[in-house]
């Protein structure tokens, strides 16, 4: 549960949520994206900027007043959250002709990099004029700013000097001369499968922080609190695996006291839902994660002609294992591995994949320049070739105008959101799956093979004719059957049903997960309040099937506002027993006004 309690100006109790399922983020390494100040460039020890664009590990040049100059841009994108890679000091030298333009090794976590903001402004990050004016410029556009975290480790061995942390300027933390027991002091990982290693030895000759020490623990919260005071909204955090589960269970925890609206997701890097490890730290560090699974089956179904989608459905299938999936950010490509372009390059294949992304479920989420095709396959496009300067900002192209359509569908069609997801044909070629939610309805089809018929028995949508929104093409549908469609190479289609919105002073959008409920059975939330029925089961509130063992419903309050309710999960049949969840009633305080979130566990507080 996520929620912020504040006082309006009418005393009244107003609750803001940290959802972000409706979002499309859009993800933008700082430096290479655009410069807006050139009195930054020379900033700091000499030779780590390249005006030339030539030395990939140097500094490029982009910074915050590029983002700001592009607001617009990001507008047309139709993008609703930027995430930022990281935004602090940091350590101001090269290892191995590689600054840290990248921002993952960090020197004060409560100050900004210098090479991206104003010459001149103040460092501090309560006192930067540049970030107040980017937090500003995007919230006055309504884009939340997501702030890339690394709590795992601050930097590697340069001239001598290793893992220097500063807390606002001054002397914290020395790996060479660790007095307070900041870092951990094992030699680099060899096992990737040992537990010990995973969590104490360190990455990459990285100065690996000891997350046992509490003054660590302290300072690392204390400075994330720091800048989520100037208006960031959401925190990815960098290379979760690498800290115990119960660190993260604390993190998140005293964040979200300090600004419980604060939407957190994780790296788990490279995981994937048959992995227990990664499994557990998607359900239990009270945080979401990137979806590594997802995103190796979006880039397989296009490289690999033997299995295609089927890669794609073969990941979805295992989504019961998830607490949350519909909250797992998703993506295809990012800073770490070669662009899609690099492994494939077919423009009209990055468009299906950005198409399935934007509709699969999750919280999708975009790399810079990918709208625009950026790309260079340089040494195949590993990094650090993989993240070239940004060079057009067009906002008319084909990508784009996909991108933009697919975002505001999101925001409007509750079914991208929340929804269940259906498959209605499938084979290495060609997907059709339709996303449906109360009576919001979507159905795709996507085809990267040769041209093809297909008729759809139960397509979901109503009976009429509907327009694909993307190319304005129309289907007739009968009995909810679509007797016959036409799909071109590299075909993509979307039909949309908006259903009506829930208006209440109080939405409560509540997920049940871990009964896994068979044929006949469903699940409805009953409790001591008139919006639940109360106690009365024929007048209980039903939720909505979205996989094996996750139901959900968004219900309306008006009668109980501002009281404590009390309420349980039950598993209805016909012509069974109910079964009730074995726990205590559970709880809930509403709110006079908001909307919120409330995840449950069957049988679980």
């Amino acid at each position: 549960m996520t929620t912020l309690i504040q006082r309006d100006s009418s005393q009244e109790l107003v609750v803001e949520e940290a959802d972000f399922r409706k979002e499309t983020i859009y993800f933008v390494v700082v430096d290479r994206f655009f410069s807006g100040s050139v009195d930054n460039d020379e900033v700091g020890r000499a030779g780590l900027f390249d005006p030339n664009q030539q030395l990939w590990g140097n500094y490029w040049g982009g910074d915050l007043d590029g983002l700001i100059a592009k607001a617009d841009y990001f507008c047309s994108l139709g993008v609703t959250a930027l995430w930022l890679s990281p935004l602090f000091e940091q350590v101001d030298d090269k290892l191995h002709e590689f600054a840290p333009m990248h921002g993952y090794w960090t020197r004060d976590f409560k100050r900004l990099n210098p090479h991206f903001i104003d010459a001149g402004d103040d460092t501090c990050v309560h006192r930067s004029t540049t970030l107040r004016r980017l937090v500003e410029t995007m919230h006055a556009r309504d884009i939340k700013l997501i702030l890339d975290v690394v709590c795992n480790h601050s930097s590697p061995e340069i001239n001598g000097s290793k893992g220097v942390v500063l807390d606002d300027g001054q002397p914290l933390a020395d790996f060479n001369n660790d007095v307070n027991n900041f870092y951990h002091h094992y030699p680099s990982i060899t096992d990737w499968n040992d537990e010990f290693q995973l969590i104490h030895f360190e990455m990459m000759g990285l100065a690996t922080f000891n997350e046992s020490n509490p003054d660590y623990r302290r300072y690392i919260k204390s400075a994330i609190c720091s800048w989520l005071d100037v208006g960031f909204d959401a925190l990815r955090i960098d290379t979760v695996k690498h800290m115990p589960v119960w660190f993260w269970q604390e993190f998140v925890t005293d964040i979200q006291a300090h600004k419980p609206s604060t939407f957190i997701f994780g790296e788990y890097g490279f995981g994937n839902p048959k992995e227990p490890r990664t499994v557990e730290y998607a359900n239990h560090s009270g945080m979401s994660i990137l979806d590594f699974g997802l995103c190796d089956a979006i880039r397989e179904a296009f490289t690999n002609s033997q299995r295609g989608f089927c890669a794609v459905q073969d990941v979805l299938a295992q989504d019961t294992v998830y607490d949350r999936a519909n909250e797992l950010v998703t993506f295809f490509d990012n800073h770490d591995m070669p662009r899609f372009l690099s492994i494939c390059p077919d423009h009209g294949k990055l468009e299906l994949a950005t198409v399935l992304l934007l509709t699969l479920r999750g919280i999708p989420c975009l790399f810079y320049g990918t709208e625009q095709y950026l790309v260079n396959s340089t040494n195949g496009g590993a990094d650090p070739y993989n993240r070239p300067m940004m060079t057009s900002w067009d906002v008319d192209g084909t990508l784009v105008g996909l991108i933009r359509i697919l975002s505001g569908l999101r925001q409007e069609n509750r079914a991208l959101a929340y929804g269940s997801q259906r498959q209605q044909w499938i084979n290495p070629a060609t997907y059709v799956f339709s996303r449906r939610y109360r009576d919001n309805r979507v159905l795709v089809m996507l085809n990267q093979g040769d041209q093809r018929s297909l008729s759809l028995p139960q397509c979901d949508l109503p009976d009429g004719l509907h327009r694909c929104l993307l190319t304005g093409e129309t289907v007739q549908v009968n009995n909810g059957c679509i007797d016959e469609v036409c799909l071109e190479p590299m075909a993509r289609r979307v039909f949309s049903v908006v259903g009506d919105s829930l208006d209440a002073p109080v939405v409560l959008k509540v997920a049940v997960n871990g009964y896994i409920t068979h044929p006949g059975e469903r699940i409805v939330l009953t409790g001591d309040c008139p919006e639940l029925g109360e106690w009365d089961l024929a007048a209980s509130v039903a939720l909505e099937f979205i996989n094996g063992d996750c139901w959900f419903a968004e219900i309306p309050f008006s009668s109980s506002l501002g009281r404590c309710i009390r309420f349980k999960a039950v598993v209805l049949s016909d012509g069974g027993a109910p079964v009730y969840e074995n726990v205590l009633h559970r709880q809930y305080t509403l709110p006079m006004q908001g909307r919120l979130k409330l995840n449950l566990n069957w049988s679980r507080l």
